[in-house]
């Protein structure tokens, strides 16, 4: 019995999926399929049922065997941060979730910052919707995740890095394009398309509603360049968190950032994590990156004009 082949083990439960699992550790499925079979004759037990084009599935003893697997894989983990640690250096795997929407700020830096100062950590990244995220930082599949603080329900630890704000997105061509800030009311009843990653278009649509206003949701898109895309072809206005710089789509459609003038209630994004994390020296590290450059790096793309909103 092998650590790989418990790695193996492990990511084939995970995706439900033998394919899918050696596609994500990037080996192939053959190869994949003769490390489980090997597993099970050296642990002389039927760990997984295979179904062609069906998945995988536990079987009762794979069930009980698989929080084992994990405990030893996390073990091993720790050994090897253990010695890193007394070599004066951080190694192996750093499970690192991202909100959709804040990857493109977050996560080109994080890993910028670990390829430098910590080489021997391997940075592995999930993007997701909060609620997966949360799913998997309770189930210990995650070390740590970037997200939004209105978006964390479960009982977590966490690290503050930027107070964010909503943000009204308008077609450069729209009558309100020209004002400092609109009020929701002045939207009237044009048409919204908005962020489909939940809990996000729950919690935005109350925010509106909070406000008295009545948003006519026209359109909802997991990808925030489709929004802004439609948005710049005149199509819809949309209320969103991120700002990238140059205000234009993807087709060179110019768009208006606008600050939104009614009561809205504070955000922020944050670095959650589960209790007793900080254990890690990896997630020690992550938070003291978090706090000390990336808090700097979002100050530097706030845009006055929106009232200190997050351009990410």
């Amino acid at each position: 019995m092998t650590l790989r082949q418990l790695e193996y083990f492990t990511a084939v439960v995970q995706e439900g999926s033998l394919a899918l699992a050696a596609d994500k550790l990037f080996i192939t499925p053959g190869s994949m399929s003769s490390a489980l079979s090997a597993l099970e004759r050296s642990l002389g037990v039927q760990l997984l049922v295979r179904r062609r084009a069906k998945g995988v599935t536990l079987t009762a003893t794979g069930s009980e065997l698989l929080a084992h697997a994990r405990q030893v894989l996390s073990a091993a983990e720790s050994m090897q941060s253990a010695a890193g640690a007394i070599r004066g250096e951080l190694s192996g795997p750093l499970h690192l979730g991202c909100f959709d929407t804040l990857s493109p700020w977050l996560v080109p830096p994080t890993l910028e910052y670990f390829a430098e100062h910590h080489p021997q950590v391997e940075v592995i990244l999930q993007e997701s919707s909060s609620d997966e995220l949360q799913r998997l930082l309770v189930g210990g599949r995650l070390d740590a995740a970037f997200m939004y603080r209105l978006h964390t329900t479960a009982a977590l630890d966490s690290t503050a890095v930027s107070d964010v704000r909503l943000q009204l997105v308008l077609p450069a061509g729209h009558r309100l394009a020209g004002q400092d800030s609109v009020h929701f009311a002045e939207m009237e009843d044009d048409p919204a398309i908005l962020l489909a990653l939940k809990p996000a278009p729950d919690l935005v649509v109350a925010t509106i509603e909070a406000t008295g206003y009545q948003p006519n949701i026209r359109w909802r898109s997991r990808n925030v360049e489709t929004i802004r895309s439609v948005v710049g072809c005149g199509l819809a206005y949309s209320i969103i968190m991120g700002r990238p710089r140059g205000d234009r789509s993807y087709r060179g459609d110019r768009l208006v950032y606008k600050r939104i003038a009614d009561e809205l209630p504070t955000n922020a994004v944050q670095l959650v994590y589960a209790p007793g994390a900080q254990n890690n020296a990896k997630v020690r590290a992550l938070r003291a990156f978090s706090t000390e450059h990336l808090v700097q790096d979002t100050k530097a793309h706030m845009d006055s004009s929106l009232g200190g909103g997050f351009r990410g």
